[in-house]
């Protein structure tokens, strides 16, 4: 067995390995053979001893017979100090109940007394690449974790991006954020990815709308009740503060949340504890705070609407989502991911749709932001005939983008004459035809010349495939059904 040197990065620092045993010799000699293989080695006589100096230890190789404390309970300290943590039993007992309890109790592996070198140093080259692994496998979940919550949010506008990389620097901290940004611009979205993404994501993600809630309902929402606090509560009652226990409570529209709760929000907050309305006994808890706002909450300070040091513990971090409107190349994004989201309520695939009506939304302020273009893509969906969302599908005020105001009514036409008038016979040589006439004519006929095709009817024609589709919505006319 190859025992000449640890599988160690070049540059990196010599893996500390901690040696607890009550017998001097025996720690001198696993000293020396571990430090001739590169490692760096931390001696201890007792179990109190090393749980004083407290690592970190990459390795800990643990005698079971110490006298201050038996092994297997030192075992279980170092563990719950460090998960990740091999911890290597070194015993006189050769029978195998006692190693299998040693296992129970957190240790990775066991070597017997009189120690055997290369044993011993296998053991903790396996004890070091096993942790390895484990810490690289984290950090992968770690990745790919973040990489899952932002998933959801969709885009790549600089404006979108710069949001991301704030979000990005907050994920392994506990400060508090305060989303800011008009309604439907997806704050919880935001929100949800701050949770996903961090350190908080094994425990919940609790949601509670301050401008949905009554205000005299808002502190049994956060704190929860007792049986028979007031009228109607007939059993006790967890608030969002006990059911975010170690995850995220995201408070949406803080900016609506009375002044009492106010009040007793920030006494939580600083306190740490809560009281169930009705209850006496303080709980402690354990959450992250994400909040948001469409409000100007400085304003709402200076207005006395807010509480001013109630502010300062919510907008430690504030974060901007922006609108819409100045995300416009994420629009087509957008559109094709509410194409999938509601396709099973419609009940069929859209598989295209008409660069007429992207251009429309493209162009359109959302002033009711992502919520509102999924709630367009959403009807124009169930309006659709075939398996392309036309300009025709979309709501009046879109296609107005694209083919201009609609004309104005013309003045009445005159009063036929009392006299009979001489007929006229169409296509005549002496015909006078109007130039709105015309163009029609010539429209209709380059469209039936090209078989409905409208990208070649314009190209002949000299004019674009917008005009066309303006021309025939201001005569009433039939829309061609080709591209």
């Amino acid at each position: 067995m190859d025992t000449s040197s640890p599988a160690l990065a070049p540059d990196s620092p010599a893996p500390v390995v901690a040696v607890v045993d009550d017998d001097a010799l025996t720690r001198r000699l696993v000293r020396h053979w571990l430090e001739q293989q590169g490692f760096a080695v931390s001696e201890h006589e007792s179990a109190g001893s090393v749980l004083a100096h407290g690592g970190p230890f990459a390795v800990a190789c643990v005698d079971l017979g110490l006298g201050d404390i038996d092994g297997r309970e030192l075992i279980r300290h170092l563990v719950a100090a460090d998960p990740r943590l091999p911890v290597i039993v070194i015993t006189a007992d050769r029978e195998t109940d006692t190693a299998v309890t040693a296992m129970r109790s957190g240790a990775y592996d066991y070597v017997t007394k009189p120690l055997a070198r290369d044993r011993l140093v296998q053991s903790v080259r396996n004890a070091l690449e096993r942790r390895r692994l484990i810490e690289q496998v984290s950090r992968l979940e770690d990745e790919l974790g973040v990489s899952r919550a932002f998933a959801s949010i969709i885009g790549q506008a600089p404006a979108l991006k710069q949001l991301l990389a704030q979000v990005q620097r907050i994920l392994d901290s506990d400060v508090a954020v305060c989303l800011l940004g008009e309604s439907g611009t997806g704050k919880e979205l935001v929100a949800r990815a701050i949770h996903d993404g961090g350190r908080r994501r094994a425990g919940s993600f609790v949601a509670l709308n301050c401008a949905s809630i009554p205000q005299s309902l808002q502190e049994s929402e956060l704190f929860g009740h007792e049986r028979g606090a007031f009228t109607g509560a007939v059993a006790m009652r967890r608030g969002c503060f006990e059911l975010a226990r170690t995850g995220t409570l995201f408070l949406d529209e803080v900016g609506e949340m009375s002044p009492a709760t106010q009040a007793a929000l920030l006494r939580a907050l600083q306190e740490r504890v809560i009281r169930r309305v009705g209850g006496t006994v303080e709980i402690p808890v354990d959450v992250r705070i994400v909040c948001a706002t469409h409000r100007d909450l400085a304003l709402a300070v200076e207005q006395g609407r807010f509480r001013e040091d109630l502010y300062y513990r919510l907008v430690v971090y504030p974060i901007r989502v922006p609108p819409l409107r100045e995300r416009r190349e994420d629009v087509p994004a957008l559109i094709g991911h509410f194409l999938r989201k509601h396709r099973a309520d419609v009940g069929r695939e859209i598989f295209r749709v008409a660069p007429e009506a992207v251009e429309a939304m493209v162009r359109h302020s959302w002033p009711g932001n992502v919520r509102e273009l999924g709630n367009v893509v959403h009807r124009a969906m169930l309006s659709c005939d075939g398996d392309e969302m036309r300009l025709s599908d979309l709501p009046a005020e879109l296609r107005m983008l694209v083919l201009g105001p609609p004309p104005r009514p013309s003045a009445p036409p005159p009063a036929a004459p009392a006299f009979p008038s001489p007929a006229v016979t169409i296509g005549a040589a002496d015909e006078i035809v109007e130039m709105r006439e015309l163009e029609a004519r010539a429209i209709r006929h380059a469209i039936r010349a090209t078989g409905g095709n409208v990208a070649q009817a314009a190209k002949r024609l000299g004019i674009g495939r917008a005009t066309i589709y303006r021309r025939l919505e201001e005569l009433g006319g039939d829309k061609p059904k080709g591209p």
